[in-house]
Parts: structure tokens; C-alpha cells; sequence
């Protein structure tokens, strides 16, 4: 089985579908890097005499209402004290101009991730996906799967080393779309001169969420494996996505909304979040209006496990129907 799995692994290496997977998700997260330089950098000439003339404007007015305004804050501070207590702060003091507040803001380093890891990961689950769909649909276009099984009959080994060969390719690909992320956006931060210093916990949470990213474009490379064994052409791979698209994410959360924990999106995004919430109308007769209806939306939560449970199930069925075809279907 390892040099089986060994030689899946050469033949995966060889095709330049794959890398030009890699390149394009690589380009992709390039692009969003892109995007955090224009955030991050620092304020043009023109930018910054803008921001000269509009503080000096209100150092003047400052000047001329500054202590009203103070004085102002000062008596709405005891009046919520006395209903809130001594322990009340109204800042007062941090009333007066300051020179940063008239410069363009600038997004810092944990602004940054928190926007495009999402991104990022839409990138890898899809690039994740194609990789699983084009390595087996190869197979069966150029007829080599024919000669493959001549050296290896056993077709339960040949699908499972294909499976293996298909996730151990695709992680790579998942993985350079994120390092390439996160050192890019570090490096424009320390470029452009903005703030790095990112807690703890949210590099944690940001670890946490790429880890779950990584683990459905797994999940998608599975997929892709189990719909090519079971169509094994792209085209027909693409046009069962499309119906599915289509038909279970997008009409049938509209024409049934009770069924609104189906649709794998909806279950991927609770596992992604740690659950998500879809809403279903519940009506009852209005009193006032006879025939007439009174709605509200009431929201249903969908928790992170029955998320990875269903997206499981919607893998396994899809793995199982490629094995099917594969076992009883001539190639």
C-alpha cells in the first residue's frame, strides 16, 4: 500500500494541474496582501496637510469653546454620578483635538487577518476541491486509469490510495495560501510602519479558525475524490455543483425554510463559527384582521458539531457513491 500510495503521490507531483492550482491560490492571497498594504500605508503629503489644516481648525475653536465645552462635560458627569455612583468617568479630558484623529485610519496587524482569513479560506477550500476533482478525473479522461489498475487490480487499494494522494497534495496547496497570507501581512505591517502586537488570544483564535479552514478544504479535496470516481468527467463534476449550488443552497432554504440546517453552507459556516443561527417564519392568525396572518422570524441555531456531523455525512455519501462506481462500473 505505501509504495502504491508513493507512486500516487509522484504521478500527482507530475501534473500541472496541480501546481497551477497552487500558483493561482498563491496569486489569490497575494492579491488580498495587496489589499493590506493600501490599508496600511502611510498618509500621503496631501493627506497629511489636510489633517494639519483641520486640526489646527479645531485647536482654534478649542481655543475659543474649549473650557464651556469642559465644563459642559463636567456637569453631566455628576449628574451621572449621582445615578450611577462616584465610580463614574466621563473622560473629560480627552475632549480636546488630537492630531492622529484627523489622519486616515490605518488597520493594524490583527484588523488585518480577522478580514481576510475568510478570504483566504473560501481561496483554499475551492483550490482544495479542484485538486481532489482534477487528479481523478485525469485518470479517467486520458484512459490511464485502465492501465493503472493492469498493475494494480485491486481497485479498494487503487481508491484508497488515490483518496490519500489527493488529500496529501491538497494540504500543501492550503497550507502556502495561508503562510503566504500571514507572512505577507506581517511584512507590509513592519513596512508600512503600523502595529504588530497582536494578544495572544487572538492569534489563538486566528490559528483556530485556519485549522478549521484546513480541515474543510479537506473535507472538499474528499469531495472532489468521491464525485470524479462516481462522474468521472470535470464537466459533469462542475454541473452536479451548480445543480447543488443552485437547487439545496439557495431555493431550497427560500421555498422551505424549515430546512434551513440542510444546505451545506449553512452547516460548514457553524462549524467555521462555532455555529450559526438560520430563521424560520412562524405565523399565527391575526386577532384583529380575520383571514390575515401575523409573522415573526424566529431564529434556529445550528452548533459547530451538528455542522461537521452533516458536512461528514454529505462527504461520506459523496465517498461512497465514487467507491460504488468504481467497484462495479467498467473503467
Amino acid at each position: 500500500m505505501s509504495g502504491l500510495l508513493r507512486a500516487e503521490l509522484a504521478r500527482a507531483r507530475a501534473r500541472p494541474f496541480v501546481w497551477f492550482v497552487a500558483v493561482a491560490l498563491t496569486l489569490g492571497a497575494v492579491g488580498l496582501v495587496a489589499t493590506g498594504w493600501w490599508e496600511t500605508r502611510p498618509p500621503s503629503a496631501q493627506e497629511s496637510a489636510a489633517a494639519d489644516a483641520a486640526f489646527a481648525e479645531a485647536l482654534r475653536s478649542w481655543d475659543v469653546e474649549g473650557e464651556a465645552i469642559i465644563a459642559r462635560c463636567h456637569e453631566a458627569e455628576r449628574a451621572m454620578r449621582a445615578e450611577l455612583g462616584d465610580d463614574y468617568d466621563a473622560s473629560c479630558e480627552l475632549l480636546a483635538p488630537a492630531r492622529e484623529v484627523y489622519e486616515p485610519r490605518r488597520a493594524d496587524l490583527g484588523e488585518l487577518l480577522d478580514a481576510r482569513l475568510p478570504s483566504v479560506g473560501v481561496m483554499l477550500v475551492l483550490a482544495m476541491l479542484m485538486v481532489g476533482v482534477g487528479l481523478v478525473t485525469a485518470e479517467f479522461t486520458s484512459g490511464s486509469i485502465g492501465t493503472w489498475l493492469t498493475f494494480a487490480p485491486r481497485r479498494g487499494r487503487v481508491f484508497v490510495s488515490k483518496l490519500a494522494a489527493a488529500l496529501l497534495a491538497a494540504l500543501p496547496c492550503g497550507l502556502l495560501g495561508l503562510a503566504v497570507l500571514v507572512v505577507g501581512l506581517v511584512g507590509v505591517c513592519l513596512v508600512n510602519g503600523t502595529s504588530t502586537d497582536v494578544p495572544g488570544a487572538e492569534w489563538a483564535a486566528s490559528a483556530d479558525r485556519s485549522v478549521r479552514w484546513l480541515a474543510s478544504g479537506l473535507g472538499a479535496t474528499a469531495l472532489g475524490v468521491g464525485l470524479a470516481f462516481a462522474l468521472r468527467h470535470a464537466a459533469a463534476v462542475t454541473g452536479v455543483l451548480v445543480w447543488w449550488a443552485a437547487a439545496v443552497e439557495t431555493a431550497l432554504p427560500l421555498v422551505l425554510p424549515v430546512a434551513g440546517f440542510l444546505p451545506l453552507s449553512t452547516n460548514v459556516r457553524a462549524w467555521l463559527s462555532g455555529g450559526t443561527d438560520y430563521w424560520v417564519p412562524e405565523c399565527v392568525p391575526d386577532p384583529a384582521v380575520p383571514g390575515a396572518e401575523l409573522c415573526e422570524q424566529v431564529a434556529h441555531h445550528v452548533s459547530a458539531g451538528q455542522g461537521a456531523l452533516v458536512a461528514s455525512v454529505v462527504v461520506l455519501v459523496a465517498l461512497a457513491a465514487g467507491w460504488l462506481t468504481f467497484r462495479l462500473r467498467d473503467v
